[in-house]
C-alpha cells in the first residue's frame, strides 16, 4: 500500500514537470485525489507512532460524535444553548480583532526595549535574600530545647531528629523561595548575614525559639538585558495591544454617539 502511494506520488510529480515543460493540462481532480490519499497514508502513520497524537484524534472523533448526537436530538434549537454559542461566538470574533489589530501594531526596536528597560530597572534587580530552613520550639520542650542548644554550638542541622522530639517545620514547602528582609526579623536577618551556608542557628523571641538553618545567599543584583529581553518584548507588546484596543473602542464610541 506504501509503495503504491509512493509510486502515485513519484508519478504525480513527473506529470506536472512533464506538463509544465511541454505546456500540457491535467485533470486537476486526479492530482487532487492522489495529494488527498497520500496525506491521509502520512497522518495514519504518523498516528500509529504517535500515542499522544492518535488519542488526541480519538478524542475529536468522539467528540465530533457528541455534537452530531446534540444536534439531532434538537439540543442545537434551545433558546439557552443558542445564547451560549452566540456568546462564544462573539467572544471569539472579538479576540480575533484584538489579535488581528496587534499583527498590525510595528514590533519595538532594540532602543525601546533598552529604554524599557532602564524605566523599569527595579522590576529586573533581585534583592539581598536567603534560602532558609525555619523550625519553630516550644518552650515548654525541655528535650526539644536541649538539642536545639546542642545544634546551635555545633551549628550543624539534624534535620530529622529535630523534627522527631517536636519541632514545627513552618518552612515545609518553601526550601526554593527566596526570603527578603521584609520577611524576617530585623535581629534574625543580620546574624543570617554573618552565618555561611549550611550552618544552623537558635534564635529566642519572646513567644518562642526557631532554629534558622541558612542553605544560599543570594547577593542584590540586577539581571542583564539579554537574559530578559524577550520578556520585555512581550512585555512590550502587552501594552502596545492594550493601548491600541482601547483607542480602537474608543473611537467606536465616538462614532455612535455622532
Amino acid at each position: 500500500m506504501k509503495f503504491f502511494y509512493k509510486f502515485s506520488l513519484l508519478f504525480l510529480l513527473i506529470l506536472m514537470t512533464n506538463a509544465h515543460s511541454q505546456q500540457i493540462k491535467w485533470d486537476k481532480a486526479v492530482i487532487s485525489e492522489i495529494m488527498r490519499e497520500y496525506s491521509i497514508m502520512r497522518a495514519n502513520d504518523a498516528m500509529k507512532n504517535n500515542q499522544d497524537l492518535f488519542l488526541n484524534y480519538q478524542k475529536l472523533l468522539i467528540e465530533q460524535e457528541v455534537v452530531q448526537e446534540a444536534v439531532r436530538r434538537g439540543l442545537a434549537e434551545r433558546i439557552d444553548v443558542i445564547h451560549q454559542l452566540q456568546t462564544a461566538r462573539r467572544e471569539i470574533l472579538i479576540n480575533a480583532m484584538k489579535d488581528d489589530i496587534s499583527r498590525q501594531i510595528p514590533m519595538p526596536d532594540m532602543t525601546a526595549m533598552q529604554l524599557y528597560y532602564q524605566k523599569n530597572l527595579n522590576r529586573y534587580t533581585l534583592t539581598e535574600a536567603f534560602k532558609l530552613e525555619v523550625f519553630e520550639l516550644d518552650y515548654t520542650n525541655t528535650e526539644l530545647l536541649h538539642l536545639a542548644e546542642k545544634i546551635n554550638n555545633t551549628k550543624i542541622l539534624e534535620k530529622d531528629l529535630l523534627i522527631k522530639s517536636g519541632a514545627k517545620y513552618i518552612s515545609k514547602g518553601h526550601e526554593n523561595k527566596w526570603f527578603t528582609e521584609k520577611e524576617i526579623n530585623k535581629d534574625i536577618y543580620n546574624a543570617l548575614k554573618e552565618m555561611k551556608d549550611g550552618e544552623a542557628r537558635m534564635f529566642k523571641l519572646k513567644s518562642n525559639a526557631f532554629i534558622f538553618h541558612r542553605i544560599a545567599y543570594r547577593k542584590k543584583t540586577t539581571i542583564p538585558f539579554e537574559n530578559v529581553q524577550r520578556d520585555i518584548l512581550s512585555e512590550i507588546r502587552k501594552q502596545q495591544t492594550e493601548d491600541a484596543w482601547k483607542k480602537y473602542l474608543q473611537n467606536i464610541k465616538i462614532n455612535l454617539n455622532q
